[in-house]
């Protein structure tokens, strides 16, 4: 573990490091993986060149252990790529490999009573059509907007709106049974998550009345409702009349938690609101004291304070064929993409702010993706993306991330850059 940083005033290390890197080191570091290995190891093994989309189920070496295609990923494809092209390189490799993955999702994914299906074989033959999951639909829209500023496609803009819009309506219904709820009503702080994600994106590019609405309530849901004063963190499941259920009355996904807190902070900052970036700032910092082990190091996926016999369910991340259980206060599943989103909230704290703690986290993340979930020391570019509470080693995956990994680098190459020109101020 490392040791926390010594600290100038306004907390930023006294030798002008992170993870024991200058600014520039590191941006170059992050670069470096991005170009030099997760965009060429998506390039060999999970783009498909031939039918559009791309593949996930994908070994730490590339080998292919699936060639289905989730929903979740394609959308989530769309955006990387889209966004490289928007915010690096206007490199035409970006936008082609977004456009046949946007024609493949457009052509096999909706469905006849109007909802998209959440698996397809290769080819694009539907392998699980829609069963109430969401999300790929709201990557859909993130993936589509960000195409549609890149390609200036006014027919995949309107689509992304219209998809907003649809899934408004749907988790309005009181009969809605939202993803990984019980009982219909309740609603998720995940889920208020792709809605404000999505609609601070659009609404900063094209100004909407309805989606400008739908950000607000979003962020509203998650600062002043899914906040429990009590433990002073953030539920993870409400009530539709915002009561907590009894079962979820203590429990928080730190994880979802700590991302969900960085995209408010982020639109807070667009809006010159120092107030609510504090409020995310301080919320931040208690998830991630909350979170992080003190035993084995890592961030833990959920918590439900004050309940040390607790028999969590078991549980199998999307994609795989892992299985975890555990039995106590936490749930030890300690995820890569969690620590991605540590880096990108801590990096954007250290950037306003300079604050100690922030450094500390984000060496402390930065070590460990790089001790234990790269695949690098093994010879293999992938990472491990689940991993139990000591981090074992898994030799083999059935999934690869096409998503938070990439997305990390890009959002805090882009936070560097600013650093580096304000000289680290």
């Amino acid at each position: 573990m490392l040791p926390a940083a010594a600290a100038a005033p306004g907390g930023f290390p006294l030798d002008g490091k992170l993870a024991g890197m200058t600014l520039a080191q590191l941006r170059q570091r992050y670069h470096d993986e991005l170009f030099g290995n997760l965009l060429p190891f998506w390039r060999r093994y999970g783009v498909d060149h031939e039918y559009g989309g791309v593949m996930h189920g994908l070994d730490y070496d590339g080998a292919a252990v699936s060639t289905n295609k989730l929903s979740w990923f394609q959308g989530r494809a769309i955006w990387v790529y889209s966004f490289l092209y928007n915010h690096f390189e206007r490199n035409p490799e970006y936008l082609e490999v977004a456009r046949k993955t946007k024609d493949f999702l457009l052509k096999n994914a909706p469905q006849p009573d109007g909802w998209w299906a959440e698996e397809f074989t290769r080819e694009g033959a539907v392998a699980k059509p829609f069963s109430g999951d969401l999300y790929g639909m709201y990557f859909a829209a993130e993936g589509l907007q960000e195409y549609a500023w890149a390609a200036r496609d006014e027919q995949s803009r309107d689509l992304a709106f219209d998809l907003m819009k649809k899934l408004r309506q749907r988790i309005a219904d009181p009969s809605f049974v939202c993803m990984d709820t019980n009982a219909p009503g309740q609603r998720t702080q995940g889920l208020w998550m792709v809605n404000l994600n999505n609609a601070r994106q659009m609404v900063a590019r094209w100004p909407d009345a309805s989606l400008q609405s739908l950000l607000d309530e979003a962020i509203g849901q998650v600062v002043n409702s899914h906040y429990n004063p009590d433990i002073e963190l953030n539920n993870e499941v409400l009530n539709r009349d915002l009561s907590r259920p009894k079962d979820q009355a203590t429990k928080c996904n730190l994880g979802h938690s700590v991302e969900t807190l960085w995209m408010i902070g982020e639109e807070a900052l667009r809006r010159g609101d120092r107030g609510l970036w504090t409020t995310c700032a301080n919320r931040i910092h208690k998830h991630l004291d909350a979170g992080w082990d003190p035993v084995f190091g890592g961030f833990s996926e959920y918590v439900n304070v004050d309940q040390g016999g607790y028999v969590w369910p078991p549980f199998t991340p999307v994609g795989t064929r892992l299985v975890f259980r555990f039995t106590g206060e936490y749930f030890y599943l300690k995820p890569l993409w969690a620590l991605n989103e540590i880096l990108v909230a801590t990096l954007n704290i250290l950037e306003q702010d300079g604050a100690e703690w922030a450094v500390r986290y984000f060496d402390r993340a930065q070590q460990l993706i790089d001790e234990k979930y790269s695949m690098k020391k093994y010879g293999k570019p992938g990472y491990m993306l689940f991993a139990d509470r000591r981090m074992t080693y898994v030799p083999h995956s059935a999934r690869q991330d096409n998503y938070h990994p990439l997305r990390q680098l890009m959002l805090c190459m882009l936070t560097l850059d600013r650093m580096i020109k304000r000289a680290g101020r």
